[in-house]
């Protein structure tokens, strides 16, 4: 504890030493235009994070022109919106210049024009029945004056994924939500109808009247520059939806990626701004991650890319983006003495506390897997102090606070399952208490715990008659998955149970997951034997032979 205090007290002068950022108040300008290049009905931009915690929104007019101004430069997030158009998210890099132009054109989202039912989603969810002439209709009663709906697009979204919800075609007007959240599936836009309060309404869908998917999105900008960084990402994004689509089978999906990475290194081949090559280098290592090889550019990119590199703003505008991209350089550099200079560079140098929140999650684990004992509770004390209410901070104390309760030693915590299998079945601490039983936490869409699968096969058929049991228990998927997982993939024949949406959080909460797979290991009077990385590999069973060993 001495020495986690005497760290607080250095990082409190790291902060007071961070540099200075650029105050000049930096004019953006441009058009957000629809895909066939004409104003939309209602469009906005919107811009947050950054060097500060920004969020800026602006509307445009009905000649599709906008305006907005940001006192830092910086490295922002941007996220284009317009009725009935995709959301584009991508970087906005501004480095200096005061007045920037920037215009975007947004792709058309039409999902409707071949969905096989539509429901309106409003004062509940009515279905929506075939007029005969290509046109869909629903009658809703109005509880108010006005009556604010969006269109459901298929049936109603899984357990965990969302609705498809866009807006309608038939409205007095359109109302922007201003609350966002901007990225995700549902729409921000809501078609509101004027009504009298109790009257019933015909809300009348026309999938004509929507634009048809074409071309774009396509940003281009004045400096150059700042379009160029943004099409890098846009790009990117296009390939990780090309990879998605071919991951299923593993031959398509290597032959997409090293097309992907033969044109990325093409490109930066031919680019001479440091900008532009920064981002290139970035993306090649987020897009192209599972393959072999890399090392070499993955040791110029941390020679190239400043630590104070306003693209890692842009990186660390998702909880992890630039902890997990580091974390990509990382592993293809092979050079521990590079990354950990860069790292400490980054948390001492870069402006963004936000970049220099994810850097230190990285540095901690980072840390602790090379068994850099003094760095990790230095990094450690700092995230505590400077971001303590940060996720981040609460999966690092949840990993390493001393007094955490999931670690070998301690009981484990007291649990309910409701069994897979038979639904009439509990399965608890208590039941499972005849023999040593790991609980293996998991997800059919966890690709490291799909390559522990073989391990726990092995250990269960060695063990299992001396009394052995896995609980496997699911998180993020439906009984379907499961079934289907255990029937195409691995049968796992040991116990099993999911956790529903409304429980996730707090089973997370109770064993203090913070990634997946998590494996605990409990011996035959309750207590936690052995836990995460101990029971990896070969780790389970060696754990498993000396739990077995102690007992005899």
């Amino acid at each position: 504890m001495h020495i986690r205090l005497v760290v607080a007290r250095l990082w409190i002068c790291v902060v007071l030493l961070a540099p200075a950022v650029s105050n000049a108040q930096i004019d953006v300008q441009g058009t957000l235009l629809s895909a066939d290049g004409h104003p939309m009905a209602m469009a906005h931009v919107v811009v947050s994070n950054g060097p500060t915690d920004t969020t800026i929104i602006a509307q445009a007019d009905r000649l599709g022109r906008y305006s907005l101004s940001v006192n830092q430069v910086g490295g922002y997030g941007m996220y284009a919106l317009g009725v009935h158009h995709e959301t584009l998210t991508m970087p906005l890099i501004l480095t200096g210049r005061n007045e920037v132009e920037l215009h975007i054109r947004l792709r058309a989202s039409a999902p409707a024009a071949s969905a096989d039912s539509l429901y309106v989603v409003a004062e509940g969810v009515h279905r929506m029945q075939p007029t005969g002439d290509g046109r869909y209709v629903a009658r809703v009663r109005a509880t108010a004056d006005t009556l604010a709906y969006r269109i459901r697009f298929g049936e109603a979204a899984g357990e965990f994924s969302s609705d498809i919800l866009n807006s309608g075609t038939a409205q007095d007007r359109y109302v922007f939500n201003r609350s966002g959240p901007f990225w995700d599936r549902e729409t921000d836009y809501y078609s509101v109808v004027d009504a009298a309060a109790g009257q019933e309404l015909q809300i009348l869908y026309n999938p004509t009247h929507v634009p048809m998917p074409g071309g774009g999105p396509a940003v281009g900008s004045s400096p150059a520059e700042i379009a160029q960084v943004a099409n890098i990402y846009l790009a990117s994004q296009e390939a990780k939806r090309e990879l998605g689509e071919n991951s299923g089978n593993f031959i398509d999906f290597v032959l997409s990626a090293r097309r992907i990475r033969r044109g990325m290194k093409r490109q930066l081949d031919a680019h001479t701004s440091p900008l532009v090559r920064q981002g290139l280098m970035m993306q090649y290592f987020d897009v192209s991650a599972p393959l072999i090889g890399g090392g070499r550019l993955a040791r110029e990119a941390i020679a190239e890319i400043p630590a104070d590199s306003p693209l890692w703003s842009y990186e660390a505008w998702s909880l992890t983006g630039a902890s997990n991209l580091i974390y990509r350089l990382n592993e293809k550099a092979d050079d521990d003495d590079l990354i950990d200079a860069y790292v400490r560079r980054v948390i001492e140098e870069h402006p963004d506390p936000g970049v220099r929140l994810q850097f230190l999650y990285f540095g901690v684990n980072r840390a602790h897997y090379v068994e850099d004992e003094k760095t990790k509770w230095e990094y450690y004390s700092m995230i505590q102090y400077s971001h303590g209410d940060s996720r981040q901070a609460e999966w690092l104390r949840r990993d390493y606070d001393p007094d955490r309760q999931l670690q070998s030693g301690n009981p484990v915590p007291e649990f309910a399952f409701v069994s897979f299998e038979d639904s009439t079945v509990t399965l608890t601490d208590r039941s499972l208490r005849r023999s040593v039983y790991l609980l293996d936490f998991w997800g059919t869409w966890c690709a490291p715990c799909i390559e522990e699968i073989p391990a726990l096969e092995r250990v269960y058929a060695a063990y299992n008659d001396r009394g052995f049991e896995i609980l496997s228990i699911a998180f993020l998927d439906t009984a379907a998955d499961i079934e289907a997982f255990r029937e195409d993939r691995y049968p796992m024949p040991w116990l099993h149970a999911r956790v529903s949406r409304q429980d996730d959080s707090r089973i997370r909460d109770l064993f203090e997951i913070t990634s997946f797979p998590r494996p605990v290991l409990v011996s035959e009077s309750g207590i936690i034997l052995a836990i995460d990385d101990q029971l990896r590999g070969g780790g389970l069973e060696s754990a498993v032979q000396a739990a077995y060993a102690v007992s005899e």
